[in-house]
């Protein structure tokens, strides 16, 4: 592992935005005319000062209407420009604590300097981008963000390596943690941040109303619930420490420890049993936006083992501290193996 050279103080972003404003606009006016000798002609001539004054009072009380009607369209556009440009610019809350960004990355050129540039209107403290096994060209890409900290790793060091690394590195009060391969908006990262600024320890995704009934969800989801079940937290539902964007602070990094983020199930029953405040902050549907891999899709690919596997680890993890402390005895070991065998049968 190497950490790379930083860019000199003198090097700048350069961010070319082209953009087209289309506008048209066509007016159309019809006359309508009038032969000499024909019955509207000999009609206007019959009838001059009767027909003039009401054509006159009518012109006028459509000339009227139209302005109007063109004060109140352009007071309404005027509103609408200046709504959408106080949404576009709007100044996101400022935090009381100092703010790490850490980002995990493998082969993300694409997606990576977006993000970025997410993430620099957070204001934070430093951005740590951990390139994990990168063969493409992620690593300038980063470059051209002068406040990344980048760690490149040149061989993968594994799932989950680089959040446990990031945070090692990290000074802040705040740790949100991010992948590079999703461009998320700097106001839905913001609420995570936002959410442990204001006492929360560990701040989740919350992503119940994007899945499936409990019957059609993946093992994946299932192992997530279950999780929570057993450590008596039925409310987070599918929430976990496994899924990005989410945050922690400082506290919880040091009473868990940054080793433990290399499980994250594992260090997502550690937070619950060591007390923390952990909840959910948001809802950022990593679902759609997440980058298909051949390692991630299909039924029993290797991602859905890891994972799998990284709840096995919890759940051991759990069940041992629970004998332990002497709270599991072997009744209530053998009714909750009960209870799960009654569980995975009625699927």
């Amino acid at each position: 592992m190497t950490a790379a050279p930083q860019p000199s103080p003198g090097h700048r972003q350069e961010v070319h935005v082209s953009s087209r404003v289309k506008a048209s606009g066509r007016s159309r006016a019809s006359a309508r005319r009038t032969r000499p000798g024909s019955s509207a002609s000999r009609s206007k001539a019959a009838k001059p000062a009767a027909a003039a004054p009401r054509r006159s009072a009518a012109a006028k009380a459509a000339v009227v209407r139209r302005q109007a009607a063109g004060k109140a369209g352009s007071r309404r556009t005027a509103a609408g420009a200046s709504a959408a440009g106080s949404g576009a610019g709007r100044q996101l809350p400022a935090l009381h604590g100092s703010l790490s960004v850490v980002i995990s990355a493998r082969n993300e050129e694409q997606t990576l300097l977006k993000l970025l540039d997410q993430v620099t209107r957070l204001k934070p403290l430093e951005i740590i981008v951990v390139l994990n096994g990168c063969s493409d060209r992620s690593f300038q890409r980063t470059r051209l963000c002068p406040q990344a900290t980048i760690v490149h790793i040149p061989e993968s060091a594994g799932h989950d390596v680089g959040r446990s690394l990031g945070a090692k590195l990290s000074r802040g009060d705040i740790l949100l943690f991010l992948d590079g391969d999703m461009v998320i908006p700097a106001r839905q990262m913001s609420l995570f941040a936002e959410a442990v600024d204001g006492g929360v320890d560990v701040a989740l995704n919350d992503l119940d109303h994007l899945l499936p009934p409990f019957a059609l969800s993946d093992a994946v989801t299932r192992c997530k619930m279950y999780l929570n079940a057993v450590l008596g937290r039925s409310d987070l539902g599918v929430s976990s420490m496994t899924a990005v964007p989410h945050a922690m602070s400082r506290k919880a990094l040091e009473r868990i420890g940054y080793r433990e983020l290399m499980v994250p199930p594992k260090a997502h029953a550690l937070s619950i049993m060591r007390q923390l405040r952990v909840e959910k902050a948001g809802t950022v549907n990593v679902i759609k936006h997440n980058r298909l891999r051949q390692s991630n899709t299909g039924a029993g690919n290797a991602m859905e083992q890891l994972i799998a596997g990284d709840h096995a680890e919890a759940l051991a993890q759990v069940l041992g501290e629970q004998q332990a402390s002497g709270r599991l005895s072997e009744n209530l070991l053998q009714e909750q193996r009960r209870q799960m065998a009654a569980w995975r049968n009625a699927l």
